[in-house]
């Protein structure tokens, strides 16, 4: 959808970003903050990339970031996707709040450091997601195929985490408690759902 409306390439975008939207595939995904009063994308790869395959994104009317690997609308190989090892870098202003990170992933590693926003959504195969926390989001929901969730906190964290699915496996490395088959630590304040196949979550303190 709105094929027409994606830009390619590195870009800098001036207005006010509320939501990231991000579609990718065998590569990595880096969100920081920058130095900066704009949101910044900046791609790497192994070897030059034609039009086609630089990363695509365009700002919709609700200031919703839209992010595609490539070019959308047609079907494009796996495995040369995977063997450009593309990594998408992007920077927020750190006076910019964010509401939503949506990522749609397969064999894609994501780091989302110390960058505050209310929700994160997650879902795909072979998605791995490490987010350091200094300021937990209110809610984090993961569904997927053999995925890895990550969560780096502070002592003071409060999460309630729910896992549902076949071959899941929750690692806490916090203090916590059970209760109704849910764990919980500290006030269990944001709310962690994770629904799938073979999928890890690990809480460990963030350092």
């Amino acid at each position: 959808d709105n094929a027409e409306r994606y830009q390619s390439g590195d870009a800098t975008y001036g207005q006010s970003i509320s939501d990231i939207d991000i579609d990718w595939y065998g590569g990595d995904i880096d969100i920081v903050y920058g130095d900066g009063p704009e949101v910044r994308l900046r791609e790497e790869s192994v070897g030059e990339l034609t039009d086609t395959f630089r990363v695509h994104h365009y700002v919709d009317e609700d200031s919703c970031l839209h992010i595609n690997v490539c070019k959308s609308g047609k079907n494009y190989s796996s495995k040369r996707l995977k063997g450009m090892r593309k990594h998408l870098f992007i920077e927020v202003p750190r006076d910019m709040p964010l509401n939503d990170i949506e990522v749609d992933g397969v064999d894609t590693r994501l780091v989302i450091n110390r960058v505050k926003h209310n929700e994160l959504t997650v879902d795909g195969v072979d998605l791995n997601v490490n987010a350091l926390y200094t300021a937990m989001p209110d809610e984090i929901t993961m569904d997927g195929v053999k995925c890895l969730l990550a969560l780096e906190v502070t002592p003071d964290a409060g999460l309630t985490i729910e896992m549902e699915g076949v071959m899941n496996h929750l690692r806490c490395d916090v203090p916590s408690v059970k209760k109704d088959n849910k764990t919980i630590v500290g006030d269990g304040r944001c709310r962690v759902t994770v629904d799938g196949v073979d999928m890890i979550v690990d809480v460990i303190n963030l350092i």
